[in-house]
């Protein structure tokens, strides 16, 4: 496990071993899915420089005439891929043709992509919710690079990596004699690396360093001179509702709140490797947890960034969940006073329920019991005033400390 930390402009590395040498902060890591918030950028960079806008049809770059609309008949647009709300699937299902499990986007490029959209038919609007798409990121990227008549892997590095700095630690391929992780499974064991061919690079393609996140990080935060600062500011706007009750989304990077300061962030997995990546505009710091087994680390590089935020109990986000209806939900949504200054808000979404505190980005709660909760993103419990009606109070359990809080009129 490496990680990275900038503060007060300049970035710090650290890393911790179960067995063999320490990573340092050159050492290479797969970051999954923190390659989308690369491929928004350049989607950014495009739309700065007045190559098209963020509403405009896709389809008027696809070769062949290819059509790409929504259940309405509408073009999906740019802005559409972005934000996850283009209603494209999660993977195409072609995927699957001659698939090595170990190695699933080696064999797709765009020709397998193109059968695909070709019969592919749209069963909701555009915009109408956020849905994650790896294909319509991998899209993203393979269309951006029909825009500008090259293709996404060169794009990336003359348009990103080269003017940020970043060719000697950010890669779409490890490079011969790099120190490259191998990944593990849960059970401890090796696993393979994962390869892509461009059509779903613009996915999750990209291999990198912690001192290359730092940099990343850095050109985000507008801490050294670079062509790309309008285009990342770009990025880091709100434009859509996220997946998830309140839930907010700029280009690829999910909006959140620390300590009711805006904040940015994304995650990455592979099969083997885990990553986590937090920018918090308003301090200038930001923090990155790269692993190379499927360990939970998304508290801890949150707690880089934000030391006020607590460090998951592990035995607490491995109790039982049982499963409850809307029906058993209904009782518990309402908005609970902890505090003259605090609110929490609970939101049932079909069979789950949410939490939301002011000023806080929402949670999902996960149910031991009818009327007892508890988070995985935060070591807390939620407990609900017993009954079968709606729950006049509820106690928040956190660091040994009980508080109660009751229900708004």
């Amino acid at each position: 496990m490496a990680a990275m930390q900038v503060r007060d402009g300049a970035a710090t590395y650290s890393s911790a071993s179960a067995r063999g040498k320490l990573p340092d902060d050159q050492t290479l890591f797969e970051l999954g899915s923190i390659t989308k918030t690369f491929t928004a950028l350049l989607l950014a960079d495009a739309v700065t420089r007045g190559l098209t806008r963020l509403d405009a049809p896709v389809e008027a770059v696809l070769p062949d005439g290819l059509k790409l609309r929504d259940s309405q008949d509408r073009p999906l647009r740019w802005i559409d891929l972005a934000t996850h709300r283009s209603g494209l699937p999660r993977m195409p299902s072609n995927i699957d043709d001659g698939i090595d499990g170990q190695d699933p986007y080696a064999h797709y490029g765009w020709p397998q992509m193109a059968a695909f959209l070709k019969e592919w038919k749209a069963v909701k609007p555009r915009d109408l919710a956020s849905s994650y798409s790896n294909l319509g990121f991998g899209l993203l990227g393979q269309a951006l690079g029909f825009l500008q008549k090259t293709d996404y892997p060169t794009l990336l590095t003359t348009r990103v990596l080269k003017p940020l700095g970043l060719v000697d630690q950010i890669f779409l391929t490890a490079p011969p004699g790099r120190r490259f992780l191998d990944g593990h499974n849960k059970a401890g064991q090796r696993v393979s690396h994962w390869n892509f061919r461009p059509a779903m690079a613009g996915a999750g393609a990209l291999v990198g360093s912690t001192r290359g996140l730092a940099r990343y990080a850095q050109a985000a935060l507008g801490q050294f001179d670079h062509p790309l600062k309008d285009a990342f500011q770009l990025c880091l706007r709100e434009h859509a509702e996220g997946e998830g009750v309140g839930a907010r989304t700029g280009l690829a990077w999910q909006l959140g709140v620390l300590s009711g300061r805006p904040a940015f962030h994304h995650g990455g997995e592979t099969y083997g490797f885990i990553a986590d990546l937090w920018l918090d505009p308003t301090k200038g710091s930001a923090a990155a947890l790269l692993s190379n087994a499927p360990v939970t680390i998304a508290d801890l590089a949150l707690h880089l960034v934000e030391p006020k935020a607590p460090v998951l109990d592990m035995a607490l986000t491995r109790q039982a969940v049982v499963t409850l209806t809307p029906e058993q939900l209904a009782p518990l949504e309402g908005v609970y006073l902890l505090s003259p200054t605090m609110k929490i808000r609970m939101m049932a979404q079909g069979n789950r329920l949410f939490s939301q505190a002011t000023g806080q980005q929402a949670f999902e709660l996960f149910p031991k019991s009818p009327r007892e909760f508890f988070a995985k993103v935060t070591p807390l419990e939620i407990i609900f005033d017993p009954g079968t009606g709606p729950a006049p109070a509820l106690t928040v359990r956190q660091g040994g400390r009980d508080t109660r809080a009751s229900r708004e009129p």
